[in-house]
Formats: structure tokens, C-alpha cells, sequence
């Protein structure tokens, strides 16, 4: 286990807090399609209210970056899929159980906390403006809790993952910013948010990637989609989820407003990326990765930019907190070049025992 500088004390637990939040996917996750939603309802309705934008966030940001990730560090340490030693650097957990940084009591603590602030928020938005909004909240809460708490656990299940737990939790949290600031719902919004939590899905495939070992021999085993797929298959499914992504957002660029193209560019683009990634090497998916973190990010800020210049101030925003995280985390060496510099080809010279192989 690496070693840590007096676990226990005030910063390290903080570091650990930080670390459980994964603010990386949270960005492409939460922070974008809250951002697209609200950017939405601003376009539709011609009004836009920057607390009830802090508020939406917050939601989104507290279900997934502290009470989904907790319950799923409590359990995935549970069933040995994080203590496997193979170097992850995005997947594999937050890391803060093999850095000695928070302990499961502290987690439960975490998922207790952020639980009540979730509650807290959800009853104010529902006082503040209105009641069906509650159950926005409720769902989107629901589902990142049963993504790891058995019996439902479906982060274990094969496609259960993306379509129980990944997709309409990405869906719902930006429909819960587009009601919140609109106090309706749309098609457009739906479609557009679609095509984002596509990206995320894809993203989310991607994540897998590295953990399907370690997954297989899990007590219980959890039986990802890559898992029961296999690694070249899974690929094409990941491809085929950002394909679809860019086609919702050109259709929309065609029929809506050419801002969606913008979208449809980049995820074409994060498409691309899936499909060359070389699942023989940790270096390759890791960067790789990143790069589609990356793209998805910028194509859901990027249409809400253009959809209301009000909000550009989220651009720099999203790479603050993108290279914080990048600077507090610190990969595995042997991943440290893919981590750091993603956009260089030397990258990848890395470590070529990969984590998938086979057809």
C-alpha cells in the first residue's frame, strides 16, 4: 500500500473528501449537463436566474460526486474490484481506501452528509419552485444509490449499469436544471441532453475498460458490460453510444439551431477516438479516456456558450477544476505520461500488458 502522510488527520481526510468527489467525471457528467440544461431553458424561455444555476449543481454535483461515488467505494472495496494492484489511474475507485485516506465509516459519513445536504436542497427547490420538481430529484438520487447498494446494484449487471444507473441519471440532472430555471420541460431539452448523456455512456464503457479483470474475479463478481462482452465488442458498443450522441446533436443542429452542431462535431470526434483506442494498452486508455472527457466536455459547454453567452464564465470554471484534479491525483508511474500529457504521442510508449485482450 502506498504510503500516506498521517492518515486520519485533518488533511488528509480532506484530500480524501476531495479525492471521492472525482471531479474529473463529475465535470463531464454533472457540471456539463447541468450547464446544457440550464443553457437550454435560458434559449427557450429568455430568462435565466445564476442561483437557481448554483443550486442545480449543487444537486447534481452532491448525487454524484459524494453519494453515488461513496456507496460505490464502500462496496466495490467490499468485493475486492479496488484492492486489485493493477495501475489504474481514472478507474479502479477514488483511491482513497489504498491511500489510507478515508476509512468506510468516513464514506458512510460522506454518503450520510451529502444524502441530507441532497434533501435539503430538493425540499428548498421544491418550496422555491415547484413540487414535481421533487421527484426529479428523487429519481436522479435514487438511481445513482441503487447504482451499488444491493440487491438492485446495477453498476454488477451487465447494460444495467448504463441504462439504469449512467444514462437517466445524466438525463436527469439536466432536465432537473432545465425545470428548475424554466419550471416546464421540452423536447428539445430532452434530445439534447440525450445526446450528452450518450457521450457519458460511452465514457462510462470506457471506464470499465481497465477494471474488467479485477471486475471478473470480484466477490461478488461484477459483471460489467465489458465483462460480458469482451473487449473488442465492447468497443464497438462505445462507439456506437457516442455515434449516437452525434447524430441526436446534427439533427438537432438542422432542425433546431446550428449550435448543435458544434456538439455533433466534437462527440463525431470522441467517437473516433473510442474506436482507435488500443485495448491492449493501459497508456492508450487512459489517454484515450481523458481525450473523450475532454471532447464531451467541450461540446455540451460549448452549445450551452453559444445557446447564452451569460454562462461562458463555466468555461474556465471546467478547466480549473479539470487540471486540479489532475495535479492533486497522481497515477500509477507507469500511467504518469498518459495522465499528464494527453495530447502527445509519446504517451504512448507506455505500459503495453493491457488490461483487455482477446477477441
Amino acid at each position: 500500500m502506498p504510503e500516506t502522510a498521517h492518515p486520519g488527520t485533518w488533511p488528509s481526510k480532506t484530500k480524501g473528501w476531495f479525492l471521492e468527489f472525482r471531479l474529473i467525471p463529475v465535470l463531464l457528467w454533472s457540471f456539463t449537463s447541468v450547464a446544457l440544461g440550464t443553457a437550454l431553458a435560458a434559449w427557450q424561455t429568455g430568462s435565466f436566474d445564476p442561483w437557481l444555476l448554483v443550486v442545480a449543481m449543487a444537486l447534481a454535483g452532491l448525487i454524484q460526486g459524494w453519494v453515488t461515488h461513496s456507496l460505490n467505494e464502500i462496496y466495490d472495496w467490499r468485493s475486492g474490484t479496488d484492492r486489485d494492484a493493477q495501475p489504474r489511474a481514472l478507474s479502479g475507485g477514488s483511491k482513497v481506501r489504498n491511500l489510507g485516506l478515508l476509512g468506510e465509516r468516513d464514506l458512510w459519513k460522506v454518503f450520510v452528509v451529502s444524502s441530507a445536504s441532497v434533501v435539503a436542497l430538493g425540499a428548498y427547490v421544491a418550496w422555491a419552485r415547484a413540487a414535481w420538481l421533487a421527484l426529479l430529484i428523487a429519481a436522479g438520487y435514487g438511481l445513482g444509490v441503487a447504482y451499488t447498494w444491493p440487491p438492485l446494484a446495477t453498476a454488477y449487471r451487465p447494460f444495467l449499469g448504463e441504462w439504469l444507473g449512467g444514462f437517466p441519471g445524466v438525463l436527469l440532472a439536466g432536465l432537473g436544471a432545465y425545470g428548475i430555471q424554466a419550471l416546464t420541460l421540452s423536447w428539445v431539452a430532452v434530445l439534447a441532453l440525450a445526446a450528452h448523456a450518450s457521450v457519458c455512456t460511452a465514457m462510462l464503457v470506457m471506464h470499465h475498460y481497465q477494471d474488467a479483470p479485477a471486475d471478473a474475479v470480484a466477490s461478488p463478481p461484477k459483471r460489467t458490460t465489458v465483462v460480458v462482452l469482451g473487449p473488442r465488442r465492447s468497443r464497438l458498443y462505445a462507439v456506437a453510444l457516442a455515434g449516437a450522441g452525434a447524430l441526436v446533436y446534427a439533427a438537432l443542429g438542422l432542425l433546431v439551431n446550428p449550435a448543435f452542431l458544434v456538439g455533433a462535431g466534437l462527440t463525431a470526434a470522441a467517437a473516433v477516438v473510442h474506436a482507435r483506442t488500443d485495448l491492449g494498452s493501459l497508456a492508450s486508455v487512459t489517454r484515450n479516456e481523458l481525450r473523450v472527457i475532454q471532447l464531451g466536455i467541450a461540446a455540451g459547454l460549448g452549445v450551452s456558450v453559444i445557446l447564452d453567452p451569460a454562462l461562458w464564465p463555466l468555461l474556465p470554471l471546467a478547466a480549473a477544476g479539470y487540471y486540479a484534479h489532475l495535479r492533486v491525483v497522481a497515477p500509477p508511474p507507469e500511467l504518469a505520461r498518459a495522465w499528464r500529457r494527453t495530447g502527445r504521442r509519446g504517451a504512448e510508449g507506455g505500459n503495453s500488458a493491457g488490461p483487455l485482450s482477446g477477441p
